[in-house]
């Protein structure tokens, strides 16, 4: 009864913390899903549903059908969640997809002109209604899809992502406003496949479940051009870079259990992560053309700089679970610690080879706790009450070769709420809800309402 008094007094201490501090999203604790259903953003990653399991190498064994299990969940009306799993024979089949469809990708139009001030004489061509340093639509589109095997108590997931990503490529002469070009060329965006695996079961009768994954993020920023007069190739900028980032984790290693079932998991992830540079930069040769070279480093509109970074993650982990009766409780404490050392050179073109300048470097080291806190109170056999709450807030300091800075997160919380319906046995339905930005409370409200459900998911199987 003490424990069930202290997980409770916990959920209330969080969720009055939130009418004084700003809300942050919540993020999974180990290994992620490609998909997140409202029970498992209710409850602030605390108590996952199969639409979240059917797609995770740790925990697709959980997700139990005879012929297929699916899903479908809209967070708002341009981003959506699907999913389906099946098996054939022993293997297990899963593929997912998350995000915005074609939403906010917006072709270029043009209209055919008679250009009167092309070089050299007037010319018709294709006129494209943007100017030379904006090509890209406002909105940020999103999209990510996955496919999961699983056999021998192991899963294999490869994800392909790709956030915010557009690019455009012109030729063949044209103008963009008032401006002639003989091509244009500009991308921006992250490109980024994923490699998971994980074994699917507990290596031993007190847990540990180890799992890995390789990011391989490709971020993409640009913009290169050739002009109409026959100057050359201009860089605009270019910020391209390759982050890969290797995740190793425990999978949680039970220490305690207590005749009244509550029991205590220790859990640890790590993670490498570097950064690789490779851009070009324009220069002017003795004929006074354009030329393209490149820098191990950044072209920042013009000012060159050659780079290296890599980070480490170390997350430690306290989670603690107490169940009885149609109530269950769960917490986190996440404590990551976050080191980098980042260097800079400043570059200075000569006639397309570089010369070094001014070397500046830095090492930063940071503590970012958090505290997760979850509720699930069955109020009937079908209709389950999900409830989470989230406090986080940090302590970092970064030395530089001039100077040593301290810095200190503002306490940052969250405090959210859902349902899981289960009409029959082969139909789920689950919403979540939660307070809105600045953390203006209306309970009904459309946009900060604690019970105005925006996100719907509904999962099938047979």
């Amino acid at each position: 009864m003490k424990k069930l008094l202290v997980f409770t007094a916990l959920i209330l201490v969080s969720a009055a913390v939130v009418f004084s501090q700003n809300q942050v999203t919540s993020s999974s604790p180990a290994m992620p899903g490609l998909t997140s259903s409202p029970q498992f953003s209710a409850t602030q990653g605390m108590f996952r549903s199969a639409a979240d399991n059917f797609i995770r190498p740790d925990y697709f064994t959980a997700v139990t059908f005879d012929k297929f299990y699916t899903m479908m969940s809209f967070a708002d009306t341009l981003k959506a969640q699907l999913g389906y799993a099946g098996k054939i024979g022993n293997l297990y089949i899963s593929a997912a997809y998350s995000g915005s469809f074609l939403a906010n990708y917006t072709p270029l139009d043009y209209t055919e002109q008679d250009y009167a001030a092309w070089p050299g004489g007037s010319k018709k061509v294709p006129v494209y209604d943007f100017n030379s340093t904006a090509p890209f639509v406002s909105g940020t589109p999103e999209n990510r899809i996955a496919l999961l095997l699983g056999a021998a108590d192991m899963g294999f997931r490869l994800t392909f992502s790709s956030v915010g990503h557009e690019y455009i490529g012109l030729k063949d002469n044209f103008a963009a406003g008032t401006i002639p070009f003989k091509s244009y060329e500009a991308e921006r965006g992250t490109i980024s496949p994923q490699i998971a695996w994980a074994m699917a079961k507990d290596l031993t009768e007190n847990g540990i479940r180890p799992y890995a994954l390789l990011d391989l993020d490709f971020v993409r920023n640009y913009i290169k051009s050739e002009s109409a007069d026959g100057t050359g190739v201009d860089v605009r900028y270019s910020l391209n870079h390759f982050d890969p980032k290797l995740t190793l984790g425990l999978g949680g290693y039970t220490f305690y259990k207590s005749d009244g079932g509550f029991v205590l998991l220790a859990d640890f992830e790590y993670a490498l992560a570097l950064k690789f540079y490779e851009n070009e930069y324009s220069y002017t040769d003795g004929g006074g053309n354009n030329k393209i070279s490149k820098i191990n480093g950044l072209n920042i509109n013009g000012a060159l700089t050659e780079n290296a970074y890599n980070g480490h993650r170390i997350t430690p982990a306290l989670v603690g679970r107490w169940s009885g009766g149609p109530l269950a409780l769960r917490f986190r404490l996440n404590l990551p610690v976050i080191l980098y050392g980042e260097e800079s050179t400043s570059m200075t073109d000569t006639g397309g080879d570089l010369a070094s300048g001014d070397k500046t470097s830095a090492f930063f080291i940071g503590f970012f706790p958090n505290l997760r806190l979850a509720a699930q109170w069955k109020i009937v056999p079908k209709l389950t009450l999900n409830i989470g709450g989230l406090i986080s807030f940090g302590v970092s300091r970064t030395t530089t070769d001039i100077s040593v800075r301290e810095g200190y997160g503002n306490t940052n919380n969250a405090l959210t709420i859902g349902f899981t319906f289960l009409p029959t046995d082969n139909l789920t339905f689950e919403v979540s809800g939660g307070i809105g930005t600045n953390n203006a409370i209306n309970v009904f409200d459309d946009d900060n309402g604690l019970l105005s459900f925006t996100k719907l998911l509904v999962g099938v199987k047979f």
